[in-house]
């Protein structure tokens, strides 16, 4: 039970670090690719322009493309500190 606490909650909070960080990643890649695109109603006279999944709001710069950032920095630092307690924990395993 002792191996398990200390190696399982590092490795927990490297996989839950890992999956928050793609998390993030994929949020920001999502918005990304949303730069440029307008939605909402007004093409050019005589079209059937009824806009893009985006909905009507076409004022503002659209969607940022720093999206999703604490997410990502948050990933990171809870797969560091479980990688560092990884680290220690397996110092004092073989030390004692």
């Amino acid at each position: 039970m002792d191996v398990a606490l200390r190696f399982g909650l590092p490795v927990l909070l490297i996989i839950i670090g890992v999956a928050v960080w793609l998390w993030g990643r994929r949020e920001q890649e999502a918005a990304r690719a949303q730069i440029g695109k307008k939605g909402g109603f007004g093409g050019p006279p005589g079209t059937l322009d009824i806009g893009t999944e985006i909905g009507f709001g076409v004022e503002g710069p659209g969607p940022d493309p720093a999206a999703a950032r604490p997410k990502i920095l948050w990933g990171l630092i809870l797969a560091a500190v479980g990688v560092l307690l990884l680290i220690v924990m397996a110092i004092l395993q073989l030390v004692g």
